[in-house]
């Protein structure tokens, strides 16, 4: 069956007739500027003369005139018969920034910090739109409560007690656009409460240091070691909190020890100072079952966010943070009316945890990622012997430090730059002028098929790289 005719009787075209100029012209100039600024497109009907006469106020003569003239000069298309449309008109073309926000995706991409796009379970997650679009109410279907949906707030509350020892109810649960989002919100609400500077583990990505010093806050590097933040130098700045990631720290992939731990949370009680715990990829422990949180020491001192972004997808833009009841306040001030999540997706994932299907999918993931894992760790170990590997027990990527003075760090990126192979070096990563140089080596974003390609490519690329001088690891 052929698509139903436009009824012009009901189109709409929100023009603006400005004083001091006849009707026609006015309507001309108005119709010229909307299809310029490509508002109408090539294509679209517009509505009949009798209808837009009566919507501007104008006579009907005066809109026949006016398309009449722009017919005449190419904007507009008119055909006895069919409806007047707009003719194909040059716009200004869209800038390489509107279309290019990040750049070109190299073609075997090892940057860290994004699955497996091919991984995304479509099917079981589109069940689980089918159900909730079929089943939700249709008071769920409007403004979102600002916390969260109160169901997805429920069911992770659940989850995260069951796989990341999180000690939280319905109530301490927050649903933010994604982690960096949360990020921004807290940082608005201790800022609010009048904290001035936070402490950030060194090295540390960028972007979240960015984040915080956009809210006002000024950020203080904390050097790490085996064992985690340097809780000894942290309680040395006078700082109201830190930002700490203890199951894999970004990029070093430590660890933090139980015992650096309870130091951290003894600091943070005895200064009245919060702990914010990103938990980014807590799910993915390759040697045992995943580290729980630290939260579960202290509900009251950390607040703890996860995200959909690693163990999902980062299109899904949902994170979740739980929230000591001191601060939910200041933090629903600070969310309320600004950016959310959407109902439906919030609703989606709800069904999605509630049906076991994030636990299939992380499960599967994670005996994925352990492979991968193992097989870049022994390419590096055989073409690259001037990197020195980080612990590959956990997370979706390895910490590859440069050993060897005759090797350096921009070196290595411009030929991956040119062998369109992504890695991410780490100087960038470093705060403070104890800098190290190498990469955070990722292998989770190429696709299941792609990957022993792509680290056939990176093999060969590190395998070219020829030190000026030796030096053994």
């Amino acid at each position: 069956m052929s698509a139903a005719p436009y009824d012009r009787g009901v189109l709409e075209l929100q023009l603006d007739l400005p004083d001091g100029r006849g009707r026609r012209a006015a309507l001309e100039a108005a119709l010229r500027t909307a299809i310029r600024a490509g508002r109408l497109r090539a294509g679209a009907p517009l509505p009949s003369t009798r209808v837009l006469a009566a919507d501007l106020g104008v006579s009907r003569s005066t809109v026949v005139a006016a398309f009449e003239q722009l017919a005449a000069e190419g904007y507009l298309n008119a055909k006895q018969g069919s409806a007047t449309s707009v003719a194909a008109v040059a716009t200004p073309a869209a800038t390489d920034a509107e279309i290019d926000v990040f750049g070109p995706t190299p073609r075997h991409d090892f940057r860290p910090g994004e699955p497996d796009g091919s991984s995304f379970p479509r099917a079981r997650w589109l069940r689980s739109v089918r159900r909730v679009l079929s089943e939700a109410p249709d008071r769920a279907i409007g403004y979102p409560d600002p916390r969260g949906v109160p169901v997805l707030r429920s069911v992770l509350a659940d989850y995260l007690a069951r796989t990341r020892t999180v000690v939280a109810d319905r109530s301490a649960l927050r649903i933010v656009g994604g982690y960096s989002a949360g990020l921004g919100f807290v940082a608005d609400a201790l800022r609010h409460r009048g904290v001035t500077r936070i402490a950030t583990e060194d090295p540390v990505l960028p972007i979240h240091t960015d984040i915080l010093r956009a809210t006002g806050l000024e950020t203080v590097p904390v050097h790490l070691d085996a064992e985690g933040i340097d809780v000894r130098q942290l309680a040395r700045n006078d700082v109201g909190a830190v930002v700490v990631t203890p199951a894999h720290q970004y990029p070093t992939g430590v660890t933090m020890s139980p015992e650096r731990r309870a130091e951290l949370i003894a600091w943070s009680r005895r200064n009245d100072a919060w702990i914010i715990e990103d938990d980014y990829d807590g799910e993915y422990r390759h040697d045992r079952r995943p580290i729980g949180a630290m939260q579960g020491l202290a509900p009251d001192s950390v607040v703890y966010a996860g995200t959909a972004s690693k163990s999902l997808s980062p299109a899904l833009r949902i994170a979740w943070l739980v929230v000591p009841e001191a601060l939910q306040g200041d933090l629903l001030r600070v969310t309320n009316m600004r950016a959310g999540v959407s109902a439906i997706d919030q609703l989606a994932l709800a069904d999605f945890v509630d049906h076991g299907e994030l636990d299939r999918h992380v499960r599967q993931m994670r005996r994925r990622y352990r492979r991968r894992s193992d097989a870049l760790r022994s390419v590096l170990d055989e073409v690259a012997p001037w990197l020195e590997l980080g612990d590959g027990a956990a997370g979706l990527h390895l910490m590859a430090r440069l050993t060897n003075a005759g090797i350096d760090e921009a070196t290595v990126l411009t030929a991956a730059d040119r062998a369109s192979v992504g890695l991410f070096g780490l100087t960038t990563h470093h705060r403070s002028s104890a800098a190290g140089s190498g990469f955070a080596i990722g292998f989770s974003r190429p696709a299941e098929h792609h990957f022993p390609v792509a680290l056939e490519h990176l093999a060969d690329l590190l395998a070219s790289i020829q030190p000026t001088s030796h030096t053994a690891r």
